[in-house]
């Protein structure tokens, strides 16, 4: 096989593919509410396609400037791009964490000082700083990529193959160039090198079609996000949480367990949204679904199913565990519901509990026992806790 003949055919091939999901990916960034990772990987297809470009021109102009620098600057300016909109993604700056920028900063900085000093004289030694340079990024793009906990994976796992392949063979190609280098190996440099090439210009197609699936899945994450979220708390609306407590009491029959619901009501929500008003009200309302998420386990399922009463899903029915954790959340409630935002607003919650048993089979009956048991919280004084058929 002739590489020479099929490698300018592929390299249009691949700009191609790149000039497409490129303006694909800008399409997205400009639909989805100017969502700044889409434009950065939009970026990275750009740089990518143009450093391809110049590298292409090298047979033609006997610029190095342009043909070799540039080039190469642009080509390791894609990985980059590529990692900057994973950060955005996650929500952090484009260079990442304050460790992760200086140590980006550091090797961009020692990667163009290299490509300064040898781009004129040797060309084989500015693609080993590129590749070098490539692979890391590529390596961090794929640490980046576990940290990242949202669902489904498959988008996810799909780049990080995509990245780690990319990683081996650029790492590759710096083993041949030092090998040959070193007169470890022989081979045909600029064959092996050019079927490299070819290998990462197909790969860097297959990524840049793969990311628009996290156009897709950000779509399906904000939809159900708005679905099943109630949007001044943040914790599960009614319907979500049914059907979460419902999965919740099927997944405890199968495995011949039991769980615990909770209804939480706060004491008197009206007199505070009558004497404060509404906005103090809500800010009430966001300061006690943060506690109740951070006194709850991450197993259990919280939500907000009316106006001032939340409920919750205990994955235990043991009277000990529940009483301690419930008598914290009402302590919790307690003192950092005695001044929010600089007003006293003394609130307390009322808490009932219920643990599933024979008899209730569905969690509509539990939803309702738990609220009996609220009920009769309330009618012995308010701000304590009731709890109804539990095993010590």
């Amino acid at each position: 096989m002739d590489l020479n003949v099929h490698l300018p055919t592929l390299m249009l091939l691949s700009i191609a593919v790149n000039l497409l999901v490129g303006g694909l990916l800008w399409a997205v960034y400009h639909l989805r509410r100017r969502q700044a990772c889409f434009r950065l990987w939009a970026l990275a297809c750009a740089t990518f396609v143009l450093g391809s470009l110049l590298a292409g021109a090298r047979t033609l102009v006997d610029l190095p400037l342009l043909t070799v620098l540039a080039a190469h600057l642009l080509l390791g300016a894609s990985p980059l791009l590529v990692l900057a909109g994973i950060h955005s993604l996650m929500g952090v700056s484009a260079t990442g964490t304050r460790r992760s920028s200086r140590f980006l900063t550091v090797a961009g900085v020692v990667y163009v000082a290299g490509l300064l000093i040898c781009f004129h004289s040797d060309a084989v030694l500015a693609r080993l700083l590129t590749a070098l340079f490539s692979a890391l990024l590529f390596a961090l793009a794929i640490g980046r990529l576990l940290t990242i906990r949202r669902k489904p994976r498959l988008p996810f796992r799909i780049l990080q193959t995509l990245f780690a392949v990319h990683g081996l063979l650029l790492m590759t190609q710096v083993l041949v160039i030092v090998g040959d280098r070193a007169g470890l190996v022989s081979v045909d440099l600029e064959a092996v090198l050019t079927l490299i090439l070819a290998n990462h210009l197909l790969l860097a197609s297959a990524t840049a079609m793969a990311l628009p699936l996290l156009a897709f899945t950000e779509a399906e994450r904000s939809l159900r996000f708005l679905a099943e979220r109630d949007e001044l708390t943040q914790l599960h609306n009614r319907r979500s949480f049914l059907q979460l407590g419902a999965a919740a009491l099927d997944r405890a029959k199968r495995a011949r367990q039991s769980i615990t619901v909770l209804m939480i009501d706060l004491d008197y929500f009206k007199l505070i949204n009558d004497r404060w008003g509404h906005d103090v009200g809500d800010q009430a309302l966001q300061m006690v679904a943060r506690i109740m998420v951070e006194e709850l386990r991450d197993e259990d399922v919280v939500g907000r199913i009316g106006g001032e009463e939340f409920a919750a899903v205990l994955n235990t029915n043991d009277r000990n565990e529940v009483e301690a954790i419930t008598a914290r959340l009402r302590r919790k409630l307690e003192e950092r519901g005695q001044i929010v935002n600089g007003l006293p607003l003394h609130l307390s919650a009322s808490i009932g509990g219920v643990a599933t048993q024979p008899t209730r089979e569905d969690f509509s009956d539990l939803m309702r026992a738990a609220d009996q048991a609220m009920y009769e919280a309330k009618r012995k004084g308010r701000n304590r806790v009731e709890l109804h058929s539990l095993v010590t």
